[in-house]
């Protein structure tokens, strides 16, 4: 009995039209741009180390130099990683939209068939 039951409900379900059960999935962005590399201060050389000068610099100023730009350098790789994964982020959505539109597409097709 039971399978019987089973039965005529999967040939209901079976006779439905397929808008009845389609269902598109509209995409969301949510991400945003990193900041530009513009706002990063590139380190200035320090003036003892200037041709002009004859380079007599401190030993506290050329770490200093060199951390600045090992900061700076870690600075705008995060950036190009924040801007690739952006990026990666824009083409999922442009696909997922993209998807998005064909299913709409299909289904006002289906509407009027």
């Amino acid at each position: 009995m039971r399978d019987r039951q089973l039965l005529t409900a999967l040939f209901f379900l079976s006779m439905m039209p397929a808008q009845a059960y389609a269902y598109c999935s509209e995409p969301s962005f949510y991400g945003s741009p990193p900041s530009p590399p513009g706002s990063y201060s590139k380190p200035n050389v320090p003036y003892c180390m200037n041709s002009y000068s004859g380079g007599g610099c401190d030993q506290w100023e050329i770490d200093s130099y060199i951390s600045e730009v090992n900061d700076y350098i870690r600075k705008l790789s995060d950036y190009a990683d924040e801007a690739a994964d952006f990026a990666n982020s824009t083409i999922n959505f442009a696909n997922d939209a993209s998807n998005y539109a064909s299913c709409e597409a299909s289904d006002v097709k289906d509407q009027h068939q």
